[in-house]
């Protein structure tokens, strides 16, 4: 399990799903399918105790920033277009 926010090198994975850790977000992308049954209820506890962790940073770090504008700037992607070399 992850402890959310604490560094840039930790990752783990629940079924398909990927959660990658970074000091100032967390990054989840995939999918998972959950059954009802022993190996769904396994991957939706370990869903629910991470998004607890998740939850409890928040609370524990009361001076977050609030402000999406903020968040936007620090989003990896670039504004910046660039020609598509297989054209």
């Amino acid at each position: 399990m992850i402890e959310p926010f604490a560094n840039n090198h930790q990752s783990m994975q629940i079924g398909e799903l990927v959660i990658e850790n970074q000091t100032e977000k967390i990054i989840i992308y995939g999918d998972i399918d959950l059954y009802l049954n022993a190996s769904g209820r396994e991957q939706a506890q370990q869903l629910h105790e991470l998004t607890g962790k998740i939850l409890q940073a928040f609370a524990d770090n009361p001076g977050y920033s609030k402000d999406i504008s903020e968040s936007k700037d620090n989003n990896d992607q670039s504004d910046e277009s660039i020609d598509n070399p297989f054209l």
